[in-house]
């Protein structure tokens, strides 16, 4: 039997427990105090549920790629592009009415 070591996605923290299954997916649990994290797998069944990936959804929209192209090339569906680009421009409209 072989130990992987496990860091914390968004702390880089190294005391983690596990914390439970999601199907077969092992989920884990940051202990570090202070991390704003909370559970996290290893390997996601989905890339849309990926740390980040909302981002770059973003970015590639910023640089003019159309939302089939992105979902190509981050191996998403064009329903997680559309709606990443729908909630940011709902933010972005709701930040600004205030002013």
């Amino acid at each position: 039997m072989t130990t992987v070591p496990v860091k914390c996605p968004v702390c880089g923290g190294t005391r983690i427990s596990k914390n439970g299954k999601e199907g077969a997916k092992q989920r884990y649990l940051c202990g570090d105090k202070g991390c704003p994290g909370k559970s996290f797998v290893l390997e996601y069944t989905y890339n849309g549920w990926k740390p980040g990936i909302n981002e770059q959804i973003i970015n590639m929209a910023a640089n003019a790629s159309g939302i089939r192209d992105t979902a190509r090339v981050l191996k998403v569906s064009k329903q997680k592009v559309s709606d990443t680009l729908k909630k940011r421009e709902k933010r972005r409209a709701g930040s600004t009415s205030g002013i």
